[in-house]
């Protein structure tokens, strides 16, 4: 079985029986074949705000393929089955969190946002994003420049002058990494660059002296 192949397996493994398929994955991983208690880590795992079963070291291993141009993508979000999208990209603008309220009067909040993605060309694109209620634990403590990884369902519509909106409603959210960590991430840059930088001027300057000896030991002969 090649990779296309198994990709299509594990897919239609997905599509026929989501909740067995990642207890089963769980029994694999795990060594666990007590049924009842895969019951209850599959209704865990739904519950989570995270939803993905990758280690996050994933998520940085590939984006830093991305950002060194060795990733082929076809776009930055990734569209699945019913509209579902899974979207890794830098929060712009401000985190707006609203308060709404049910038919019969509960109270709930709703936390909207955007997020810009690069494709393959660099070009960037914009998301709007919300997530309700307790989806929006994490995304109403996002602020603008964090590098994010979201999942929801991709919605549209179309208003009364026939322009398309599109949004896409968070199911669960991850911070990969806070605007802070993006900036320490230049700054050490820069720094190894500007270290680099002397060194090669201090090693420049010493064969120039190194030469200008020579050349006046020369003379004096």
């Amino acid at each position: 079985m090649n990779f296309d192949e198994a990709k299509q397996t594990i897919n239609q493994m997905i599509d026929e029986n989501y909740k067995d398929f990642i207890k089963a994955l769980v029994s694999v991983e795990k060594g666990i074949d007590d049924n009842e208690a895969l019951d209850v880590v599959f209704e865990d795992f739904m519950a989570s705000d995270n939803g993905s079963l990758l280690h996050e070291d994933f998520d940085y291993s590939i984006e830093n393929l991305r950002e060194q141009g060795q990733l082929k993508e076809s776009d930055a979000i990734e569209v699945d089955q019913d509209d579902l999208v899974n979207i890794v990209g830098n929060v712009v603008g401000e985190v707006e969190v609203v308060d709404r309220e049910n038919k019969d009067g509960t109270a709930f909040k709703v936390v909207n946002f955007s997020v810009a993605l690069k494709d393959d060309d660099g070009n960037k694109t914009y998301t709007n994003c919300s997530a309700y209620g307790e989806k929006g634990e994490i995304p109403k403590d996002f602020k603008r420049g964090d590098f994010v990884k979201l999942f929801g369902q991709l919605r549209t519509s179309i208003d009364e002058n026939g322009k398309e909106h599109s949004n896409v409603r968070i199911l669960s959210s991850k911070l990969l990494k806070s605007r802070e960590q993006m900036n320490e991430k230049v700054e050490k840059q820069e720094k190894k660059t500007s270290i680099l930088g002397a060194i090669k001027d201090y090693q420049k300057n010493d064969k120039s002296n190194d030469l200008a000896k020579k050349e006046n030991k020369g003379q004096e002969r």
